[in-house]
């Protein structure tokens, strides 16, 4: 599926890409697609927004993790007088809010109240992303679809907060972000607060540092997460506060090696066969994701596969030996083709290895670790 947005061509099939949130999103709208639309946080690998649409109307939206901190946050935004026992690890916010409303604990309309809210501003922290890697899948679509509204309806009446987050967004990521006290006495020591932000502050500073996200913060003492990042920002300015992001993730050192192929039995056999040897796989089965991926994150030696849908190795191989960034990558063609031809031709568009299907696992370990750069060999 082609999309044109703004004179910029965006390829959406079921490969990532990466473009300007709101226009990608309004394009899919104006086609009438339906689906899901997924927005990964460029500055926050663990977070990720999810956007279900169709006919030109948005059905839901919400993050694809952190469901309980932020439905605590909602409900008690939504009904300030009720108390809810939420279980401890919810995976799908939107089926454990219809089983509420199944076992007759909010009512329909209140859980399409939630709903509305949990779209919308959802809608806010993606839409104020400048840019983002965005997929769009084709789905079947949500059971118990209670949600049908236009894009303009959602944003209009919060446009401001989409501003505000955006200009808080080199120090706040997003509201799942936990608040550090880096230097307590450059907090004290603030002559130029004004009252009310230094009122807010006292609320929720005997907060800071128990490992809570904003959206936990803000449902401890009754407060917008935007008012929460607003009162911070200054304070991470002057480095008093460090935002940690909602999970931390540890760097892996192992050398990274990318397998292209469309084969799911190949890609598990290289991975279990080559990560078993001390190395890292990033396994693509779609072969026109693997630029924009390997952009992302480069690996040392690239496997790939001869004959692909869509775009075979060697044409591919051609394309990145064009690109300045990737065209050091060694190139080692994994494939059953086994002729002298195919082995030229592959060598003519830069591959400097042929390993034939089925292979033997010694084979391809040696080879891969004879191509690593110097320093990243075993």
């Amino acid at each position: 599926m082609n999309i044109i947005a703004n004179q910029q061509t965006v390829f959406l099939h079921a490969n990532k890409t990466v473009g300007i949130p709101y226009k990608v999103l309004q394009t899919l709208l104006n086609t009438k697609a339906s689906g899901r639309l997924t927005i990964d946080d460029p500055l926050d690998e663990t977070v990720q927004w999810r956007v279900y649409l169709g006919d030109g109307k948005i059905h839901f939206a919400s993050s694809t993790m952190g469901h309980k901190e932020r439905l605590t946050y909602f409900l008690k935004r939504c009904f300030p007088g009720q108390k809810f026992s939420l279980a401890e690890e919810i995976t799908n916010d939107y089926h454990y809010l219809c089983k509420m409303w199944n076992a007759g604990q909010i009512s329909s309309q209140e859980v399409r109240q939630i709903f509305a809210k949990i779209t919308q501003e959802a809608l806010i922290q993606a839409l104020a992303l400048p840019r983002a890697s965005l997929q769009f899948e084709k789905t079947t679509g949500l059971d118990n679809l209670l949600l049908a509204l236009p894009l303009k309806s959602l944003i209009s009446p919060v446009r401001n907060q989409v501003r505000h987050w955006l200009q808080v967004r080199s120090e706040i990521r997003s509201p799942f972000q936990r608040p550090l006290i880096e230097d307590e006495e450059k907090i004290t020591n603030l002559k130029w607060i004004q009252p009310k932000e230094y009122e807010l502050i006292q609320q929720f500073g005997e907060y800071f540092n128990q490992h809570l996200c904003l959206y936990e913060i803000a449902a401890k003492i009754g407060k917008h997460t935007l008012e929460l990042a607003l009162g911070l920002h200054p304070l991470i300015n002057t480095g008093g506060i460090k935002m940690l992001p909602y999970q931390e993730t540890q760097s892996d050192t192992r050398p990274l090696v990318a397998c292209i192929d469309d084969s799911q039995g190949i890609q598990k056999i290289v991975k279990l066969t080559l990560e078993a040897s001390g190395l890292q796989v990033i396994s693509v089965l779609e072969p026109a994701t693997a630029l924009t991926t390997f952009v992302r994150k480069k690996p040392q030696v690239i496997l790939m596969d001869i004959n692909m849908p869509e775009i075979d190795g060697y044409k591919l191989s051609y394309m990145f030996r064009q690109s300045t960034i990737l065209q050091d990558i060694p190139i080692i063609m994994l494939t059953g083709r086994d002729g002298v031809l195919d082995r030229v031709k592959a060598k003519m568009v830069g591959a400097v290895g042929y390993v034939s299907k089925p292979f033997n696992p010694q084979e391809l370990v040696n080879i891969v670790h004879s191509h690593l750069p110097a320093g990243k060999k075993k």
